[in-house]
């Protein structure tokens, strides 16, 4: 169980938390892209001027993700991540982006990104100093309250940001420390009266301090929440967060805390970058669209290839993410088999329909015809299901009982299962 709060959380502000996440956002899991994976914290922009945190890296992407063919998909966000201030605060201790890379400033930057259509989201931490040692929250180690937090969630809202991810290094990694800290700054946001997308790196922090997670009290003051280890530019990375949410999801609370206005977030899609193959990048995207991840490209869109593209774009994939009952899947089936690796995840949807996964980790070289029985997906045996391909885009035809399906390795077979009558056609 986690410690109480802090005696400095004042019952005032308690009396404002239930109210925290009373905002409107994330009705659906938020959807766009940001700095941190690609471009990391590179500031040399004399050295490498086409990759350095820079107001114009914020609007090369913001002019690509203003686009139709990705706007109308729901990509909105374009978040400016670590490295983005200046190395001190300015008068009064205010954040001041930072002067030769952002030389316009944090308000005009959102104003352009608003021009576009789109939301700006921005970067701090609940510790002194950001992971990349800029400046942040909390005046010292026990993070007395308020910090700068009221201060700058003012600032947040005068410049226009629309989202606020909160990290947690460099900062004690207690319950009784982050838990009033994170709820503080949510509701600091909140009496902005500006709707700010709240992302916690919280649960993480906790986790790794050897702690229970209280996902129930993280819904309650965040949008989203990073409850695992950062993702790297790899496939090893991929699959230990989703090993991960497999094994602990159904007994950590996860599942339940997730919803419409609150969603776990497993990190960026990689999609793109240098890690992945088509194949593996297929199966990031189905498996974080059935966890009701948010969709947060974290790549260089100026470079992004055909078949990449076509995959972040596909939009009956996005739309299982997207579904409005909010629902997050879990893994419903799994062999450990070297050759005859597989699991089987499942999501269900609005209206009754189910999104199921069938993904091929057998490390020996071959498609392999992989099958998904109702039993495992708690469907009547008798029930006919009409399958559609969702990358595919095609209709698979009626099945009852289980269902089967040829995959390549590392690759996935993502279908939507919909009631059908029998003798009922695709």
């Amino acid at each position: 169980m986690h410690t109480s709060w802090k005696p400095v959380l004042s019952a005032a502000l308690a009396c404002t938390l239930t109210t925290a996440l009373d905002n409107g956002l994330a009705r659906t899991p938020p959807m766009g892209w940001m700095t941190w994976e690609r471009f990391r914290c590179i500031i040399s922009c004399d050295a490498d001027p086409e990759n350095c945190i820079s107001e114009q890296l914020i609007k090369q992407h913001a002019d690509i993700l203003a686009q139709p063919e990705w706007h109308a998909l729901g990509y909105r966000y374009i978040n400016v991540d670590d490295c983005w201030p200046n190395l001190s605060r300015g008068a009064g201790g205010r954040l001041v982006a930072n002067s030769s890379r952002f030389p316009s400033g944090m308000a005009a930057l959102a104003a352009y990104v608003h021009s576009k259509g789109l939301r700006l989201g921005t970067y701090n931490d609940m510790g002194t100093l950001t992971c990349g040692r800029y400046p942040g929250e909390c005046k010292d180690e026990q993070c007395s309250l308020p910090g700068y937090m009221t201060l700058d969630a003012q600032t947040y809202a005068s410049w226009g940001i629309d989202s606020l991810k909160m990290d947690g290094c460099n900062s004690v990694h207690t319950a009784a420390i982050l838990d009033p800290a994170y709820e503080f700054m949510g509701a600091a946001l909140n009496k902005t009266g500006r709707p700010v997308l709240y992302s916690c790196s919280w649960p993480d922090y906790i986790r790794t301090a050897y702690l229970p997670v209280n996902y129930s009290l993280t819904a309650q003051t965040c949008n989203i929440w990073r409850m695992y280890n950062d993702i790297q530019d790899s496939w090893d990375s991929v699959t230990g967060i989703v090993d991960w949410v497999g094994d602990n999801a159904p007994l950590n609370g996860m599942l339940e805390a997730a919803g419409p206005g609150h969603f776990n977030d497993p990190d960026m899609l990689i999609i793109g970058n240098f890690g992945l193959s088509e194949a593996q990048s297929r199966a990031q995207m189905a498996l974080w669209c059935t966890m009701a991840a948010p969709l947060l490209m974290g790549n260089d869109l100026r470079k992004l290839a055909p078949p990449m593209k076509a995959i972040l774009q596909a939009p009956e994939v996005i739309a299982v993410d997207q579904d409005a009952l909010g629902k997050q899947g879990r893994r419903v089936a799994q062999d450990k088999s070297f050759c005859g690796a597989y699991d089987v995840w499942a999501k269900p949807l609005a209206g009754g329909d189910l999104a199921v996964v069938l993904w091929n980790r057998g490390v020996c070289g071959t498609h392999r015809q992989l099958t998904v029985s109702w039993a495992s997906l708690s469907l009547p045996a008798g029930q006919p299901m009409a399958a559609r391909d969702l990358f595919g885009r095609k209709a698979l035809g009626t099945f009852t009982g289980n269902l089967s399906g040829w995959v390549d390795p590392d690759d996935v077979l993502m279908v939507r299962l919909s009631a059908a009558t029998v003798g009922g056609g695709d």
